[in-house]
């Protein structure tokens, strides 16, 4: 903490006006910490020096802010709580980038602070506001950019934007498999060090899209990568940039998709549902120049989940079946984005699995999670290991503990495979949800097992 200052009334105020005690503040500080995998600390006495004007550390401010900002329906800044704003370092990547050169800047300073592991990246908060700010901005667009480059350097080919894309590939491929634990430093290396130096050469205006594009396909796919590793500010970072970055590629498209399955679903996991529809809305509304039945397919997935953690199953099932729809018009048409050939069969089975669980209908969750399992290919451990535990969840809808714990076991199988703490978090969610129950021996097997695993990852 740093020197007392004077009384904080900012957050007096605050107080005052939100109702909350001294203990309701803190509990909720660290429970929401708790959901973005951010260890903070605080209790009643926390908050009364805070009041008597002492500052906290990152990531506290913007925990303070999220909290704020929910109860009262608006925006609720750092400076609104009458704490330090953070410096412009700090803020790379929460600022959306409004031409190609301030994306390129953007770039080569968030992939070496990451590269350098620095502490504000490593202990920051997701900031919810600023999610809002990014979505705004890319909506009113800006004027398409000649990105024309003569540096006195070797000139970028599309050979070069290529091989950049195969090598992204392979990283993505592996991270499915094995989980991103391992695989993330060595994307972020090679963005730091293979693809910023071609930001920088010359290239003509047609290269120099299809490259600002490709670097921000797999910015986005770095910043999935910081999800499965509960990094959700440094995700919301990487697409932020993305993001910016489609936009000075003149890729109204490919900004839907960050904007709908990117954001989105970073909305999703940071307990934001509200949010994560009007991200999908948006997307869908003004991000398509042509038709792409499969992108609108993409778009209602999201809407669809955001409604299920809302707890609107009409407007869940309506999402669905526009889902559903857009995808049988996308297997008429080879004419899809290659960035969304992923969305297949088996996800779209598990975007209903996911929503049905969430509305608690287990016997539709276990319908579908079985049919994404049925689809995905065995190297997709990540995600099979995601529809295991759906299964494990529904059996528990339904009372079935003995069930379930098979599913829990097998769910155990599948994540001893990965190096990913998203899927561990999963798997202590899950045992939690056993809690209630006899300990019948399979499911004793199971809690064993879970307990074996994260006493192994805490180790």
């Amino acid at each position: 903490m740093s020197d007392r200052r004077e009384p904080n009334g900012q957050l007096l105020d605050l107080l005052l006006e939100t109702g909350f005690t001294r203990k309701g503040l803190a509990r909720r500080v660290s429970d929401l910490a708790a959901l973005q995998g951010l260890t903070v600390r605080c209790d009643h006495t926390s908050v009364a020096r805070w009041l008597a004007g002492s500052i906290p550390r990152d990531p506290t401010p913007a925990l303070l802010s999220q909290v704020f900002s929910q109860r009262v329906g608006r925006s609720v800044t750092a400076r609104d709580l009458g704490m330090r704003v953070m410096s412009e370092d700090q803020t790379i990547g929460l600022r959306y980038p409004r031409n190609a050169e301030r994306a390129v800047e953007t770039a080569l300073r968030l992939w070496r602070f990451d590269v350098e592991q620095s502490d504000f990246l490593t202990n920051s908060a997701f900031v919810a506001g600023a999610v809002s700010a990014a979505s705004r901005d890319w909506l009113i667009g800006g004027p398409v950019e000649n990105l024309t480059y003569y540096s006195g350097s070797s000139r970028v080919s599309m050979s070069d934007v290529r091989q950049v894309r195969a090598l992204g590939n392979e990283f993505e491929r592996l991270s499915h498999e094995f989980g991103s634990f391992r695989i993330r430093r060595h994307m972020i290396n090679y963005l730091r060090y293979d693809v910023a130096p071609l930001l920088k050469k010359s290239r003509s205006d047609e290269v120099g899209r299809a490259l600002l594009q490709t670097a921000a396909e797999f910015t986005a796919a770095a910043g999935y990568m910081a999800i499965d590793c509960n990094k959700l500010s440094l995700s919301q970072r990487y697409y932020t940039l993305a993001l910016g970055m489609a936009n000075a590629a003149d890729s109204r498209e490919y900004g839907a998709q960050v904007m709908a399955t990117h954001l989105g679903h970073l909305a999703l996991y940071a307990q934001h549902p509200a949010e994560a529809v009007q991200l999908a809305v948006a997307a869908r509304s003004r991000g398509h120049r042509r038709d792409d039945p499969l992108a609108h397919a993409v778009a209602w997935v999201v809407e669809a989940r955001g409604y299920a953690r809302l707890g609107d199953a009409r407007a869940s099932s309506m999402a669905l079946v526009e889902a559903e729809r857009h995808f049988g018009r996308s297997r008429s048409t080879d004419d899809s984005a290659p960035y969304l050939s992923y969305f297949k069969e088996a996800y779209l089975a598990d975007a209903f699995a996911h929503c049905f669980r969430d509305l608690k209908q287990p016997a539709k969750a276990r319908h579908y999670a079985e049919a994404a399992l049925n689809d995905l290919p065995e190297t997709y451990v990540r995600r099979r290991s995601i529809n295991t535990g759906i299964l494990a969840h529904a059996s528990l809808l339904d009372n079935e503990p003995e069930e379930a714990a098979r599913h829990g076991l097998e769910a155990l199988r599948l994540t001893r495979q990965l190096h990913s703490p998203r899927a561990f978090r999963r798997i202590a969610r899950l045992r939690k949800q056993f809690e209630p129950y006899p300990r019948s021996a399979e499911v004793s097997a199971f809690l064993h097992g879970s307990a074996e695993l994260l006493a192994d990852v805490h180790a």
